[in-house]
């Protein structure tokens, strides 16, 4: 008898210190200010290590102003800093390639609804366009960031604005137009040249 009391006993001091614990950590968090709040809440999204905060964008994240992008990230090397950063571009530009590729598949197939054409005229007017989509066509592309990681490695951010993006693809659709003016007359439009890649591109303008 004497054993369960002594258990009992224990066992009250045990709750009752973990009362004490919480209401002592609501008093503090009621203390602080509703932005300290949010400071104490918020954790780093993009992290290089547990102990250590990378920029938002190194997770590829979206950057301000940018309307496509593409992080490259080259590991460290005895070339140096700036063999590894050409590096790093290379790998982002080769990516981009691919997103702005993507872009244009968009916008081909989001105008080509306003015709009603079907799936497989569709595809041949992307793969067409996407002939015309390569490095020289994506040189106006700009270095935005550099970062170094913690264990020495570089990433570098590589992108393009909505101005610049219109422009490419007005120039894409124009030289598949001018190469493959068969292909693209089932738009029937006067201007094939000039009017329909003016259109697609304005497309998600509208």
């Amino acid at each position: 008898m004497l054993n369960q009391m002594k258990l009992i006993k224990a066992i009250v001091i045990i709750v009752a210190a973990n009362l004490t614990f919480c209401k002592q950590q609501e008093q503090s968090s009621q203390q602080l200010s509703p932005q300290q709040q949010q400071v104490v809440k918020a954790k780093p999204t993009c992290l290089f290590s547990p102990q250590h905060t990378a920029p938002d964008w190194v997770c590829d994240k979206p950057h301000s102003g940018l309307a496509i992008q593409a992080v490259g990230k080259f590991e460290l090397s005895f070339g140096g800093r700036n063999y590894m950063l050409d590096m790093a571009e290379i790998l982002a530009r080769k990516q981009l390639s691919e997103r702005f590729k993507r872009e244009v598949a968009a916008r081909i197939s989001l105008y080509a609804k306003t015709s009603a054409l079907n799936s497989q005229v569709i595809d041949t007017l992307i793969m067409s366009a996407n002939q015309y989509i390569d490095d020289q066509s994506l040189e106006s592309a700009k270095v935005y960031q550099t970062e170094t990681g913690t264990d020495g490695e570089v990433y570098v951010l590589v992108g393009m604005d909505s101005p610049t993006i219109k422009v490419l693809i007005e120039q894409v659709i124009a030289k598949s137009v001018q190469n493959e003016k068969d292909l693209w007359q089932v738009f029937k439009a006067q201007n094939l040249e000039g009017q329909l890649a003016v259109a697609i591109a304005a497309i998600k303008d509208e």
